[in-house]
């Protein structure tokens, strides 16, 4: 009769080990394609590599422009431009493309054209490198996106 309960009672143990489940509920991290075409992005800040913020007086006025726009890019590698101002009317559009090993994209839109260092990617954050002018000099500046309603 003991061996009985000793055996049940194992078999009760075991069976609760294997059907308990890991119930980490960490949101899993998207492809970086599936972070890009999650959200419209807007500029909300334009910084110096070091992160720091530069003023968008200091700043060409391609790069000021940017700051007002919506940006979405769309499953199909085409982007386009919004103008939250002119009821998100399309001002800009053109294609982007992931680089093959994911750290940067190639853009091809009228006046934001190039190869793009992604810095940061995730759902609330997305951080190009671009190469422009600030104060009349070509230095390497972060457009800092954040998802946008």
């Amino acid at each position: 009769m003991n061996r009985l309960r000793f055996l049940l009672f194992c078999l009760l143990s075991l069976g609760t080990l294997v059907g308990c489940k890991d119930d980490n509920n960490t949101p899993t991290t998207g492809s970086q394609t599936e972070l890009l075409v999650g959200n419209n992005w807007q500029i909300t800040d334009i910084t110096n590599a070091n992160g720091q913020s530069i003023s968008r007086n200091r700043l060409n006025t391609t790069n000021q422009i940017l700051f007002g726009l919506k940006f979405e890019f769309r499953n199909n590698n085409t982007v386009r431009a919004y103008d939250p101002n002119s009821s998100n009317s399309i001002i800009n559009q053109g294609t982007w493309k992931l680089a093959s090993d994911s750290k940067s994209m190639d853009v091809d839109v009228s006046g934001f054209k190039g190869n793009f260092p992604i810095v940061e990617l995730n759902r609330s954050s997305l951080i190009l490198r671009q190469q422009a002018p600030v104060d009349g000099t070509t230095t390497d500046i972060n457009l800092v996106f954040a998802p946008s309603l």
